[in-house]
């Protein structure tokens, strides 16, 4: 809207490449600095998908509530259906045979769907970013949930939408729809994460911090980045 807010520090929660190539664009930094956030890799590979349903699904336990329905159902039947997974990704851009994991939120907070319905997600893996799968979401979620009633045969959505990583980057602002900000490589980790000069949460912009997941520790709902930047604030505004 136009507005302008003072402050003596600015903290972002957004990725690095958001940061500082989008939200510091016209700031003062150094054109190495930026083609190596530039060169960051980012790219997301995740897939959720998120509905309601008639019923709980039957896992085999029947459909009144169990603990399967509290708990994460993870669809995973081994290390080689995971390196399969990984390698159709390579090969033709998606896992044929996705492995992914199911939550039954309302289970927990029945708020969250719609009287007498239950809520549901799912998060997997591997959907590389890519803005020609656009035309592929229906037939991929179709295939998901396939392979979802292989163990709950009663699965099935009254209504459901899938996002793929460039729903992810569309909806959310998230470079590249990576959901922990940066790839957790070796080299983008620890010393590394997201950059040598910002490895502890400051910026080459003074009053700049970090605290999203492109920072140590990196992805996950940890809060760790984010309490790792408050003490690092809190210490630049004692020596001030």
């Amino acid at each position: 809207d136009g507005k302008t807010i003072q402050s003596k520090a600015v903290v972002s929660n957004a990725d690095p490449k958001t940061t500082f190539l989008k939200l510091l664009r016209n700031a003062e930094l150094e054109s190495d600095f930026k083609k190596r956030v530039n060169s960051l890799k980012s790219t997301g590979v995740s897939f959720k998908m998120v509905g309601y349903l008639e019923e709980l699904p039957d896992f085999g336990n029947g459909k009144s509530l169990q603990p399967e329905h509290i708990a994460s159902e993870v669809i995973l039947s081994s290390v080689d259906y995971a390196e399969q997974a990984y390698r159709d990704a390579l090969v033709y851009g998606y896992s044929k045979k996705p492995w992914f994991e199911v939550n039954i939120q309302s289970s927990v907070d029945p708020t969250v769907a719609p009287q007498g319905k239950y809520s549901f997600s799912i998060f997997g893996q591997y959907l590389p970013y890519d803005k020609k799968l656009d035309n592929f979401k229906d037939e991929y979620a179709t295939l998901i949930l396939d392979i979802l009633r292989e163990y709950a045969p009663n699965f099935k959505p009254i209504k459901y939408q899938l996002l793929t990583a460039v729903d992810i980057e569309r909806r959310f602002g998230i470079w590249g729809g990576n959901i922990f900000h940066l790839d957790m490589t070796p080299d983008q980790l620890f010393v590394f994460r997201p950059l040598p000069e910002c490895n502890n949460y400051t910026t080459p912009i003074k009053g700049v911090f970090l605290c999203g997941s492109g920072s140590h520790p990196g992805g996950g709902v940890t809060g760790i980045p984010g309490k790792n930047a408050a003490n690092k604030v809190i210490q630049w505004f004692s020596k001030r």
